[in-house]
Order: structure tokens, then C-alpha cells, then sequence
């Protein structure tokens, strides 16, 4: 069976992503590939490769589309950083509701599957990672240098810490906790940031204005 007419490499690497992205990789078949793309064996080994090549393209495409989503919320001026804070954290708890399949990260995915295929994968994985930890390091820095969160605290730290909340507020969200508890798990992570008095002072509870 030959490619169809009208050939869209990036829509068909879409959908082959989001089928990597609902079964994991060891779920996925050569055969459910070729059927979320809508081809063919044949034309599916001539455009993409085997499964595990596929597989590694559509995940650094993930990857990119991800690293600069987060930046793109996380860079901006040191006056509204904790605003950014609080934006990523929003987001991580709407990230899988607001899916239309409820789908998850396929960075997670990843690591959750504990994939070992190839080590090119776990690399990107990593690299990933680690580029939405720096976004958040400098945002909380920002927030440091603005008098919002408290100077002597390690960004590092404080970083990992959203981070870890960002992934936890995911598998939740899969689990089948709500909007409304997750919002509220959204304000206790932001509570427990090392404000500074004015900021808190300042503060209001998202949940508090959720129906």
C-alpha cells in the first residue's frame, strides 16, 4: 500500500505521538502506528523507519513544543515572576482536563513506562527536564530579586520542588482527581513556596473562586 495522496509528514507524526502518548510505548504496535497515521506498513517503514525511530522523533518533537510552551509562560519581567509561578502551576493542574483525550505528558509517560529502548530517548528525556528546571530556576530568581519569595532560599531547590508537584497534579489528574481538588492542591504548593510577608499578605487562595 503506497502513501495516501496528500501526505502530511507533521499531521501524521501528531497523531502516531498522541497514540505513543495514550498506550506508552510498549503498547503500541507497528500496526496501531500505521493506524493512527493512516498508512500503511509499507509507507510507514519508508517515511519513519522502524517503530523505536519513530518513536525518538515524535518525542523530541514533544520535547521542543514542551521546553518552549513552559518557557514562554516562565520568562518575563522579575515583577510579575510569582504570577508566572502560580501561572505554571494553573497550568499543570489543567494540563490533562483540558486534553480532549485526557491524555498526559509524554515525558512523564516515559518515565513512568521506565522505557529502555534506547538511550537516545532517556537522553532527550533528561535534556527536557532539565530545560524547564532552568525556566524555573530564573523565574524564581526573578521572584527573589522582586522581594516575593525569600532571597536565601535555593531556586534549585524551589524549582524542583514545582516541578514535582507539576508531575505529581498529572498522575492525579489521570487517577481521576478533579479541577476543583486540583486547583486546591495548586494553592497549598503555592502557600508552601518560601514567600516573603508582603507576599503573602498579598495572596489569594485560586480555589477560593472556583465554583
Amino acid at each position: 500500500m503506497g502513501r495516501p495522496p496528500g501526505f502530511d509528514r507533521a499531521q501524521v507524526m501528531r497523531a502516531v505521538e498522541r497514540k505513543f502518548r495514550r498506550t506508552g510505548y510498549a503498547g503500541t504496535s507497528v500496526d496501531d502506528i500505521a493506524k493512527a497515521g493512516g498508512l500503511g506498513r509499507g509507507s510507514l517503514y519508508a517515511a519513519f523507519g522502524d517503530k523505536n525511530t519513530l518513536y525518538l522523533e515524535t518525542l523530541s518533537a514533544y520535547c521542543d513544543r514542551n521546553e518552549a510552551g513552559w518557557a514562554a509562560v516562565l520568562d518575563g519581567p522579575d515583577d510579575t515572576a510569582l504570577e508566572r509561578l502560580r501561572a505554571y502551576l494553573v497550568k499543570s493542574a489543567r494540563f490533562v482536563h483540558e486534553d480532549p483525550d485526557g491524555l498526559g505528558c509524554m515525558v512523564t509517560g516515559f518515565v513512568v513506562e521506565g522505557v529502555d529502548h534506547d538511550p537516545r530517548a532517556e537522553a532527550r528525556v533528561r535534556q527536557a527536564l532539565a530545560s524547564i528546571g532552568r525556566s524555573l530556576t530564573e523565574c524564581v530568581r526573578a521572584a527573589q530579586r522582586h522581594g516575593d519569595l525569600d532571597p536565601e532560599a535555593d531556586a534549585a531547590e524551589v524549582a524542583h520542588l514545582l516541578m514535582a508537584v507539576n508531575r505529581g497534579m498529572e498522575v492525579m489528574a489521570r487517577a481521576g482527581l478533579d479541577t476543583a481538588a486540583l486547583d486546591r492542591v495548586c494553592d497549598h504548593a503555592f502557600q508552601g513556596l518560601p514567600l516573603t510577608a508582603r507576599a503573602r499578605s498579598l495572596w489569594v487562595p485560586r480555589s477560593a473562586a472556583t465554583p
